[in-house]
């Protein structure tokens, strides 16, 4: 191949990290499943009544078809599944009729790449990918990139168990951090696959920091720019309020090379009548305070905070299955 094509080659897949990109589905990977808010055409053959066009996939994931007496169930199944469960109701009137769906419009599956990126953007998934392949559609991370690339999944978010959609009843986001060295190193734990509704943030240099919660004045992100010890964390926060167990007071850390934190325990009490030594923190580290109730101010609502809106569409976060 000569160096023109070659050249030629390389920009065309530089050009697929366009805003609201779709990420074209593979063989190898397995068939694109249908999901809410998609729309679909439905077409059979020599039957203009039966057939349907822009389709839309309720929330439920359920689409409406002619002369069918309920919804039939769309989500959670691949494009063939569904053309086959139409078939088999539409029996009832034709003779093996030919049935064909095509999704025209992939709006189920939706991941944001923000921060340190050389093109952020909002994409929409069609078959499963790693965060290192996510990355290269936004052509890498950018010369002022932090060493972390965080991911906010929500747990709420609608899911595919099998062929079938569970939509949970509770749940609550889930933050993971990984070391952008180890993505690229082939860490297998530092390149997990990207789930729909992610939130895909890498850090900047300039704003490395770590984050308090629980029981304190004000839940907040700590810059670490300088050096910050739990005791100043805490009192950046506006100190613990009334009930917080500073005894008790738990400090999670990234693991270097997963996506697993660590938890220790930190003795506040101890810490300010000079038994023990303070703690200096660490870029990502979660602060939280405990109190008597047990409440916690939960984390995502500070990722949000930091996080600046790059579509006027709300983009939801979903959990590890």
């Amino acid at each position: 191949m000569s160096k023109f094509y070659l050249l030629a080659l390389v920009l065309l897949l530089l050009s697929a990290s366009a805003f609201g990109q779709k990420i074209e589905p593979s063989d190898s990977i397995g068939n694109y499943k249908i999901g809410p808010g998609d729309v679909l055409d439905v077409t059979v053959s020599k039957n203009d009544v039966l057939s349907r066009t822009g389709l839309r996939v309720s929330n439920l994931g359920t689409v409406q078809l002619a002369m069918m007496d309920s919804d039939m169930q769309a989500a959670c199944l691949t494009e063939r599944q569904l053309a086959d469960r139409i078939k088999e109701e539409y029996k009832k009137y034709m003779v093996d009729p030919f049935v064909n769906v095509a999704v025209r419009e992939f709006n189920s599956s939706p991941v944001s790449v923000i921060g340190s990126v050389n093109a952020p953007g909002r994409f929409q998934l069609q078959r499963t990918i790693k965060l290192a392949e996510l990355l290269t559609f936004v052509n890498g991370t950018s010369a002022n990139a932090g060493p972390t690339v965080e991911i906010l999944r929500d747990s709420r978010r609608p899911r595919c168990d099998g062929s079938d959609l569970v939509v949970p009843e509770n749940g609550e986001d889930v933050l993971m951090s990984v070391n952008v060295d180890d993505i690229f190193s082939g860490t297998e734990s530092a390149n997990p696959v990207i789930v729909p509704g992610d939130i895909v943030r890498v850090s900047d240099n300039s704003g490395l920091v770590a984050y308090i919660q629980g029981n304190v004045a004000g839940s907040m992100a700590i810059p670490l720019n300088d050096p910050v010890s739990l005791t100043q964390a805490i009192a950046m926060a506006g100190g613990p309020t009334s009930g917080a167990q500073l005894d008790k007071v738990k400090i999670r850390r990234q693991i270097k090379g997963s996506v697993n934190r660590e938890e220790m325990i930190a003795d506040v009490k101890g810490i300010l009548q000079g038994k023990q030594d303070d703690i200096l923190l660490q870029p990502n580290d979660i602060v939280d305070v405990p109190g008597p109730s047990g409440a916690k101010k939960f984390f995502g609502d500070i990722f949000r905070a930091l996080v600046p809106a790059i579509t006027q569409a709300p983009v939801r976060v979903i959990p590890i299955p």
